[in-house]
């Protein structure tokens, strides 16, 4: 299979689509025993960046704010345009860290992976993480965004290379 039609395939679609085709890869994945010790000590080290994350948002009550911006009227930015920017590796990176990715339901105007504590995802989209509304940036002091910049990059630059593992995989894989 050529390198577009991969894309294609882990690329587009609705949310549902995409989680429905990284269900299977990650299945197809580990039946064909692709998850190999590389792939799954990147996995592991990914899982420590995620807390680390995950402590230095819950530091700074980044859950809380972001649902409950997005249970306002009018929303917040998580919103049904970024669930539809979520790729099928994504999601199958977030499965492979253990996460129960669930859509919520009924789907509205707000992203369809974000629960009442937040996000579901342990390893979030780059657009996620690359923006910093001025609701967090009034909140925090320049220390505690350069922590939250920091822990976010090791975050992407790991999701990155196992981004890299996963479709060398992939193309074993005859779809």
């Amino acid at each position: 299979m050529d390198l577009r039609h991969h894309f294609q395939l882990w690329y587009e679609g609705n949310p549902a689509d995409k989680l429905a085709r990284s269900r299977d890869l990650h299945r197809r994945l580990d039946r064909e025993g692709l998850i190999d010790t590389v792939l799954a000590g990147e996995i592991e080290s990914l899982r420590i960046d995620c807390r680390n994350l995950a402590d230095q948002m819950e530091a700074m009550a980044l859950g809380r704010l972001c649902s409950g911006c997005a249970a306002r009227p009018g929303g917040g930015c998580c919103s049904a345009v970024m669930a539809d920017n979520t790729d099928s590796l994504q999601i199958l990176i977030n499965l492979m860290l253990g996460a129960d990715i669930q859509q919520r339901q009924p789907a509205d105007a707000n992203c369809c992976f974000l629960g009442p504590g937040g996000c579901l995802f342990p390893a979030k989209p780059i657009f996620c993480l690359n923006y910093n509304c001025t609701h967090i940036l009034r909140g925090a002091d320049r220390a505690t965004l350069t922590l939250l910049d920091q822990c976010s990059a090791s975050v992407l630059s790991r999701q990155t290379l196992i981004e890299s593992l996963l479709m060398d995989r992939v193309r074993i894989l005859s779809f």
